[in-house]
């Protein structure tokens, strides 16, 4: 998969790429009965998901501080 050259949806996709491979996580520790999968689950999904979620919306800071 290529990157676009956009600034804007170079962001979108990184985002869109770092919420996939926490759902990912999540999803396989969901089916791995093991205390380990919790910490699993917790700490590289929710990492995961949340560096998509911060990455989506400072990209859309940073397009609306730039048509102002």
């Amino acid at each position: 998969m290529k990157l676009s050259e956009n600034p804007l949806e170079r962001r979108l996709q990184v985002s869109g790429i770092l919420l996939i491979l926490g759902l990912l996580t999540e999803s396989l520790c969901l089916s791995w009965a093991r205390p380990l999968s919790f910490l699993a689950f917790i700490s590289v999904g929710g990492v995961l998901l949340l560096a998509g979620m911060v990455v989506y919306l400072l990209s859309l800071l940073a397009i609306r501080g730039s048509r102002q």
